[in-house]
This record gives C-alpha cells, sequence and structure tokens, in this order.
C-alpha cells in the first residue's frame, strides 16, 4: 500500500491532475441499478395450470420466448392487510403461494420480468386453497389432566411447522401465554407442567409459520400432583448381566445432585459386539412416574461426543428376575435418542448446545405407564461406542 501512494505522488508530478482524478473516481457516488436498462416489454406467462394445496397452491406455467428474462412475480392477498410477493428464476416453470387462512378463493397477479426490470402485462387466476395445516392439527387437539400440568395430543398429516400456543393463569395469577411447543412431527404428544393441583382454565391454539392461528380450544383441569422422588432413598442394585462401572465412578454417583466431572459414573470399556449395556438401581419406593431428566458429562471437551450416550431406554419394574434376564417383569418407560442442537461435528460446541446439555435430556413417561420401584438405564450407543458416562439422574411422580 506504501509503494503504491510513492508511485502515484511520482506520477503526480509528470502528469498534472492525477491526483485530482484519482480523488474524484473515489469520491464518486455509488448507485444500484438494473444491470441492463431499458428493453421491449417481455410477454406474459402462457398456459398456467393451478394445483390446489393445503394453505396455498401451485401455479405451473409456460413462459414467452421474449429476451432478458429474468424471473416470474406473484402478487397476492393473504388477507386486507397482508400483500405478499413470491419471486421464480426464469430457469422454473412453477412457483408456490402459500399462507393461506381459508379455503376461499384467491387472486394470484403474475408478471414476467426482464433484467432491466421492465414487467409485462398482469395475468390474474384464482387458487382455492385446501384446508391450510394448521386447522387441520386444530381439529385433531386432545387435551387431558396430567402431572403438574396437562398432556396435549395431536395429529399433523401434512407435516408442517406449527406452533401449539398453551394459555392459563401464571404465578401472578395473569391469563396469557404461558407455553409454545414448536414441531413438524406427524403426531405428537407432550405435557405443559408447573402448575399445582389447583382446577383451573388452559387454552390451546395452533399458530403456522405465516402468523395465521386457529381457534382456542379451552377447559379446565386439575393437574395431578407430581414431586420429586428423593434420590436419598436411591441404592444400587447389581443384577447378573449388569455392566461394572470403571475409573472408580460408581453407579451412587447417578444421584448425588451433582455434575462435577468427578462425580460421574463411568462404566468399563465396552466391545463393539457387547452392545446394549445396561444398570439397574432401586429409587427405594414404588411410585407412578410422571417424567425423567438425565444429564450427560459436562464441559465442552465432553459434552455430544466421548461416552455421553446417544440413544438410550429407561425400563422400570416392581419384582425384578433376580438372574437379571430381560423378562416380562420390565416395561419400557422411554426409548430417548440425544439431538445435539447445533448439528455441529463432534468437538464443535455452541452455546446452544451447552445450555441444552446443562438442561439435561427432559423425558416424558407416558401416563398409562405402571408405578415401578426398579428402574434400568439401558444404553444403545454412545458416540464413541468404547464405553459409557453419565453424570446424573432425576425421576418425578407420586407415590
Amino acid at each position: 500500500m506504501k509503494s503504491t501512494f510513492i508511485f502515484i505522488r511520482k506520477l503526480a508530478l509528470y502528469v498534472p491532475g492525477v491526483l485530482w482524478l484519482i480523488a474524484g473516481w473515489s469520491c464518486r457516488k455509488e448507485t444500484h441499478e438494473p444491470v441492463e436498462s431499458g428493453g421491449a416489454k417481455p410477454g406474459t406467462v402462457q398456459n398456467v395450470k393451478v394445483t390446489s394445496l393445503p394453505g396455498g397452491a401451485k401455479l405451473t406455467y409456460s413462459l414467452p420466448s421474449s429476451d432478458g428474462i429474468l424471473y416470474v412475480l406473484a402478487e397476492f392477498d393473504r388477507s386486507t392487510t397482508d400483500h405478499q410477493q413470491v419471486k421464480a428464476s426464469y430457469y422454473n416453470n412453477s412457483l408456490q403461494v402459500q399462507g393461506f387462512a381459508d379455503t376461499l378463493p384467491h387472486r394470484v397477479t403474475l408478471y414476467v420480468v426482464t433484467r432491466s426490470e421492465v414487467k409485462s402485462d398482469s395475468v390474474v387466476v384464482i387458487v382455492n386453497p385446501l384446508m391450510p395445516p394448521f386447522r387441520k392439527v386444530f381439529r385433531t387437539l386432545s387435551v387431558s389432566a396430567d402431572f403438574g400440568g396437562i398432556n396435549i395430543h395431536y395429529s399433523n398429516p401434512d407435516t408442517a411447522h406449527i406452533v401449539v400456543v398453551t394459555c392459563s393463569n401464571d404465578s401472578t395469577g395473569v391469563y396469557g401465554v404461558v407455553d409454545n411447543h414448536y414441531n413438524n412431527v406427524l403426531v405428537d404428544s407432550f405435557s405443559v407442567r408447573g402448575f399445582d393441583t389447583t382446577r383451573r382454565k388452559f387454552g390451546v391454539f395452533i399458530k403456522d409459520q405465516y402468523g395465521n392461528h386457529s381457534d382456542t380450544l379451552t377447559g379446565y383441569y386439575t393437574p395431578f400432583f407430581e414431586m420429586a422422588l428423593d434420590k436419598g432413598l436411591f441404592s444400587e442394585l447389581d443384577l447378573p448381566g449388569d455392566i461394572n462401572y470403571d475409573w472408580g465412578r460408581p453407579i451412587p454417583d447417578l444421584w448425588d445432585n451433582s455434575l462435577d466431572d468427578d462425580k460421574i459414573w463411568h462404566s468399563q470399556p465396552v466391545d463393539q459386539n457387547g452392545w446394549p449395556v445396561w444398570i439397574t438401581f432401586d429409587m427405594g419406593v414404588t411410585a407412578k412416574l410422571s417424567r425423567c431428566a438425565l444429564w450427560q458429562r459436562q464441559g465442552d471437551d465432553w459434552i455430544y461426543q466421548q461416552n455421553n450416550p446417544t440413544v438410550f431406554e429407561i425400563w422400570g419394574s416392581t419384582d425384578p428376575n433376580p438372574d437379571g434376564s430381560w423378562d416380562a417383569s420390565w416395561q419400557l418407560l422411554v426409548h430417548h435418542e440425544v439431538v445435539k442442537p447445533s448439528g455441529l461435528p463432534q468437538g464443535s460446541v455452541s452455546t446452544a448446545d451447552q445450555n441444552a446439555a446443562l438442561a439435561g435430556e427432559q423425558m416424558t413417561v407416558p401416563l398409562d405407564a405402571p408405578p415401578v420401584r426398579y428402574i434400568r438405564i439401558k444404553t444403545l450407543s454412545t458416540w464413541t461406542m468404547a464405553a459409557v458416562n453419565i453424570a446424573e439422574v432425576s425421576f418425578w411422580g407420586k407415590y
């Protein structure tokens, strides 16, 4: 940079005005204009065909033979206050308009636009959307009382991105939104918790990604009593077939209320053909469980990698076979797969990953699950498939 400046100074001695030219060039105002300007108006789209979709429509068309076409523009109104535009490259012969909240006829205006931003004449088509996904989901909503709150079940046949919004009275008594549940799965069941056993009003409605929302399903429910089980009653139950611990980190470290790195359970090494592996312990009381949580080994060098579980199951029993066999005395309570929020490769973690690991793997036990006293944690896989380590477990329910 310095040598360039010296060259320009020397050049100015021999070519008068060169510095003024350079200064004028560097201070010139930058403007953004179409790559090409002017040009003839392009022809319109032809042979437009409309295929109705849930909450929208697909428009298929033929492009004119005009030169310089850049894209096709669709303009439409979702409502009287929501004007939308969709653009499709000239490489395509179709586009989709989405986000309608009803099945009424809607006008869509199509234009062909050139590289110099010259629009064609308009072509108007009428679309008749099918029932929007959020309304379909609302029709399937089912709400029932649950431990510490309510359970919500629904179907989402279009696997659309929706939000299930729950309303009730907060800790100050004000009625409003208490939970937002985001998902796009075919069938879902989840619980909204944190309430005492007072009968109260709950409302549930569905929102979509376009800002549309359904009516509200309301009802009065009395949440079931729920408490955290006393870990002071927990004890190890070493049955035949259970994997032993290693590195001086025994099973009781699972319920010491500590996430410290030196207070975890760590298994012996596991042969590649030795999976799955499991451990067993006694909760000290028979309880109908409502939910449970498991924390992986903490720290950026461990979370979502190393010997932390990736897929595991929690089983329960009231009278396990002393020979350690997997017979009918054991009932599956939870099957869980660990999902890394960021999706980053092993060894790289984001703030979202750190927060999720600290919050633990939170799992709901089905309402129809039987009461249990003995717990088995069965690990099907870990990140390394070399061993297993778990930092802490917790259980909630009622005796």
